[in-house]
Parts: C-alpha cells; structure tokens; sequence
C-alpha cells in the first residue's frame, strides 16, 4: 500500500478490502484502475467517515460489516452485509458469493488466545507450470477471494494476486485462531 499515512499502509486493509468490493458492486463507480494519489484520497475519507482503525489492530470484522452496509445504503445498493457464517460452511459461502459475481473479504484472523504467537498463514504464488512456491505469510489480515478450487483459493492482498490452502487455512484457524475471526464478510442481495 503507497498511502502517506502510516496507519492506513499497515492496518488498512479491511477497508481496502471493502473500497475494492464497493468499486466493483456498484456501476456508478468505475473500476477501471484509479491513480494512485486519487485512490488515497477516498480511502483516507472511507477510513475517517466508515471504519475507524484502531492501530496496530486495523478493525474488526463487526464494525467492517456496518461501514460496508452504511456504504451498501449511500449508495444505493441492494446488498446487506453480515459478518461470520458457520466454519463448516465457510468454502461454501465462498463459492456461492463468487458464483454471484461477488468478490469476497476473507479474513485470516489473529493468534487467539495464544496473542503472543507468531503463527502465520502461507501465501502463495503460482508458477508458470503450475507449481504454488511460498511467497509470504499473514495473520490478522483480510484479503479479497477471487477464485476458488477444490484445493486452492486465489486471493487479493494490497493489490497483489497470492494463493491460500484451504486444508493450510483450516489447520491455521483450528490450531491458533477461531472462526469469529478468522471468517468472511457475507454478502446478500436485498
């Protein structure tokens, strides 16, 4: 992220996340790419106006639901936004979103309870042969899925394209996160 404010290059990324998802839902905003200085500029007025981050923890899943459906409403919109499905359910949910043509805010939740870890989740890039090679690795992060396969979810993170494993982000979730973190913004139609 090339924001000038410290706060938003690292803690921003729900409301990126939720500033891509409007662009792309509503046709009145292009989603053409927007420079750089101008994208800045809206997203430091969304974060004052609809999600106020809390450094160094950005926001949380609740108060990302409310300033997208506060969005959702400005807009016009016919979306409602909810935070959290069932564990069970999540690759589901994403499917189905994604079958709708709705990109989907993924969270990759903090250590919880152990705070003090420092496990992560691996992302990924992909090959030219088709092989997926270790990239980088998150906690405490949303991401905007864009495609899904029995084994794989590609994923948008601060604009670059990565992979996730979804037996890997399962383990990650079970071992050293939970499911009310670690979940995913649903998004219904009206």
């Amino acid at each position: 992220m090339l924001s000038p404010r410290e706060s938003i290059r690292k803690c921003a990324c729900g409301p990126v996340a939720a500033f891509d998802l409007l662009r792309y839902l509503d046709p009145a905003i292009s989603s053409d790419p927007m420079p750089v200085d101008q994208y800045n500029t809206e997203l430091e007025g969304l974060c004052r106006r609809y999600f106020p981050l809390l450094p160094p923890f950005g926001i949380n899943g609740l108060l990302l639901v409310a300033g997208i459906n506060r969005l959702f409403r400005k807009h016009a919109l016919p979306y409602r936004a909810a935070w959290a499905v069932s564990g069970a359910h999540l690759w589901e949910r994403v499917e189905e979103l994604l079958s709708r043509d709705i990109p989907v805010i993924l969270a990759v939740g903090p250590n919880f309870p152990g705070v003090w870890l420092n496990r992560r989740l691996v992302f990924y890039i992909r090959t030219a042969d088709g092989r997926f090679i270790k990239s980088a690795a998150t906690r405490g992060h949303y991401v905007t899925a864009t495609g899904i396969d029995a084994d794989w979810v590609r994923i948008s993170s601060w604009g670059r394209q990565y992979y996730i494993n979804r037996h890997e982000y399962e383990q990650y979730v079970k071992k050293y996160s939970n499911y009310l973190f670690s979940n995913l913004v649903y998004i219904k139609a009206l």
